[in-house]
């Protein structure tokens, strides 16, 4: 059995071997045939190339091979021309070129089908590198000299504006000429296209020193001081302008580390040639007194009758603000003939201080209320009191000539949180506090208009504050200017302060009768001491002066000297 096994692995085996190496050898000629015809192709193009492409080539160097050797045979016959003279000596070269050309044509056409195309390329790099740094510019011709070249026409007008300024002198000026002509001091130029490299375009500034230099003016080389792009004067050394600039910052130091100084105007050197005259170059003493000079002086209004701080404002198109920043000490109330500043005056150079300053704010407390049932409707208590919070607010402020101009918060600190204040406000009902129109049976006119709610009767008052001599009326939803009138007419006894009554006015009636009207709001009372009133007449508002807890109108109603209950004597 065993053997019959290994028989079978054997005749397998060698089956297989036997196969493997037919589809090996089949897979080996596939491979095999494409790689022999992709050779034989290659071999046939290169005999191709070689018959076809280099069979001029072959018969060329043949050629070659031929001239060198028939220049080598005539070399003799060449030095014998020598001696016959340069006419035949050149004639004879001719000669033995022209033969050589017929005779050997294929060998000189092979040349120069190399040499040109060779020839060719080196031009044209040669043209590229030379046009990569060309451009196409106008050449300036002012007075029948070139003196530069620029893009465009424009140039030429900024730099004769240039020149204009550095001069000193207005577009329109003129000189007289040799032949007793006015012409324009610096005229128009001629213009030609040329081709220029790059670095030979000039800009205005340097077209405008050629203008200076091509001018009837004497020119010197100097530094021009430009304040906001406008041409102050020249000096003859920068040195001495930048030590003036210098000194006027150095003054207004403050020692803070924290200070930056600096000027507002924007400062230029321009080192060039300038008109050598009295007017343009100036000296370092000249440009101090220009530099610490003023532009303009300070401004004033004097105050006429019926004008306010916001009217001047308007009228002038400010801001109330701003005339109060210009004048600290100004109050509201101004009177006729004031001095109210409405501008400060200007330097010709400002300085500018930028620094960082602190300062300490407060943060207002809030109220919050707490209503209680202990206090009748009306009464407020006081149970703790409010206090401000505090914060540090850095700030980055910038001074122009000592002036306040601009202010930049950086950061804020909390040095102390605020304490909220706590009032208890009275929710209980009294008999009187019914929130409706009282009315009693008596002659007196109800003292108030629009406000007809009692908060505290008349007599004693059981939260402990002891007798109430009167009744205290109120408005629901706050009872704060309503207009409070004479009950009955009578004459003014007081109108004044009352302690702590507040803003209070008597009034005495007929008959033994006086009323009190306590706590009114300032500025309020219409009425004086000794002035006769009438029934109804209006007499001040509602406040909250004197001792409170909140806006009423404390009434009070006296019999001949003595307190006696409102209600009885008051009707609607």
């Amino acid at each position: 059995m065993f053997e019959n096994i290994y028989n079978q692995i054997y005749y397998i085996g060698i089956q297989t071997m036997r196969y493997s190496k037919r589809f090996f050898k089949w897979l080996w000629a596939l491979i095999l045939k494409p790689i022999r015809m992709i050779g034989t192709l290659i071999f046939t193009v290169l005999i191709l190339i070689d018959k076809f492409a280099l069979k001029t080539f072959h018969e060329s160097v043949t050629e070659f091979k031929k001239l060198i050797t028939d220049a080598q045979g005539v070399s003799d016959k060449i030095a014998e021309a020598k001696t016959e003279g340069k006419g035949k000596f050149f004639k004879k070269i001719a000669g033995y070129v022209k033969k050589a050309y017929f005779r050997y044509r294929k060998a000189f056409l092979y040349v120069l089908n190399i040499a040109l195309p060779v020839v060719s390329l080196i031009f044209l790099i040669n043209v590229a590198t030379v046009w990569s740094d060309t451009t196409f510019a106008l050449e300036v011709n002012y007075n029948d000299k070139t003196i530069g070249y620029v893009q465009s026409e424009s140039v030429y007008k900024e730099a004769r504006e240039l020149a204009y300024d550095r001069l000193d002198v207005s577009a329109t000026s003129s000189v007289v000429t040799d032949e007793g002509e006015e012409a324009e001091l610096i005229g128009d130029a001629d213009y030609k296209i040329k081709p220029v490299k790059l670095s030979q375009i000039n800009n205005a500034s340097e077209i405008c020193d050629k203008l200076i230099e091509n001018s009837d003016s004497k020119i010197t080389n100097a530094c021009g001081i430009y304040i906001d792009n406008s041409f102050v004067c020249a000096v003859k050394n920068e040195t001495d302008a930048l030590s003036v600039f210098d000194s006027i910052l150095a003054e207004h130091e403050t020692g803070e580390e924290n200070a930056v100084v600096s000027f507002v105007e924007d400062i230029k050197y321009v080192q060039g040639l300038y008109p050598d005259n009295e007017s343009t170059v100036k000296d370092a003493s000249y440009l101090s007194d220009k530099l610490n000079s003023k532009k303009s002086e300070a401004r004033y209004y004097t105050v006429q009758a019926g004008d306010t701080v916001s009217q001047i404002a308007q009228k002038f198109g400010m801001k109330s603000s701003q005339i109060f920043n210009l004048n600290p000490e100004l109050k509201e109330n101004i009177y006729i003939g004031q001095k109210i500043l409405l501008s400060n005056e200007v330097n010709f150079l400002r300085v500018q201080i930028t620094k960082t300053e602190t300062r300490k704010v407060e943060v207002p407390y809030e109220t919050i209320e707490v209503k209680t049932d202990k206090l009748y409707v009306g009464d407020k208590k006081t149970i703790t009191n409010g206090v401000n919070g505090v914060v540090e607010v850095t700030e980055l402020v910038t001074y122009v000539d000592g002036v306040r101009v601009s202010t930049k918060e950086v950061s804020r600190t909390t040095i102390s949180e605020p304490v909220d204040k706590k009032v208890q406000v009275g929710t209980k009902k009294n008999s009187y506090s019914s929130g409706a129109v009282v009315s009693g049976g008596g002659r007196l006119l109800w003292p108030t208009v629009g406000a007809y709610s009692i908060s505290s009767g008349y007599g004693r008052r059981s939260f402990g504050d002891g007798w109430h001599a009167g009744i205290d009326i109120v408005r629901p939803g706050g009872s704060s200017g309503c207009t409070v009138v004479a009950s009955e007419a009578g004459t003014v006894t007081f109108a004044g302060w009352y302690g702590s009554g507040g803003n209070t006015v008597i009034i005495k009636h007929s008959g033994g009768l006086s009323t009190m009207y306590c706590h009114m709001k300032n500025g309020s009372l219409r009425v004086y001491t000794g002035q006769k009133v009438v029934r109804g007449q209006a007499i001040g508002q509602i406040g909250a002066t004197g001792y409170v807890t909140g806006a009423h109108l404390h009434y009070e109603v006296k019999v001949n000297g003595r307190n006696v209950n409102p209600m009885n004597y008051l009707k609607r």
